[in-house]
């Protein structure tokens, strides 16, 4: 039983050290840019989160801050959300 449970405990430190390993390898940096295979900087839509190229974004201006947006619903949302 000892042995079971030592095994145990083993397998799930090296699990949990792995885990903290990959997320550290493959996160996104804080605070840096990302940039598509093309060069592309990647912007995120505040309304879906989703990363997408500055070029082909969508952009509205608000208080001086500029959001980028992959569609017309999720400027739609975005503005609806602000509004509430």
């Amino acid at each position: 039983m000892s042995r079971f449970l030592l095994m145990l405990i083993l397998i799930v430190g090296i699990n949990y050290l792995s885990g903290g390993f990959r997320r550290r390898i493959f996160s996104r940096p804080a605070g840096g840019t990302e940039r598509t295979a093309s060069g592309d900087e990647l912007v995120q839509d505040p309304a879906c989160l989703t990363y997408l190229p500055r070029r082909g974004a969508l952009q509205t201006g608000r208080d001086g801050v500029t959001h980028y947006f992959c569609s017309p619903e999720c400027v739609n949302a975005f503005q609806k959300s602000r509004q509430e």
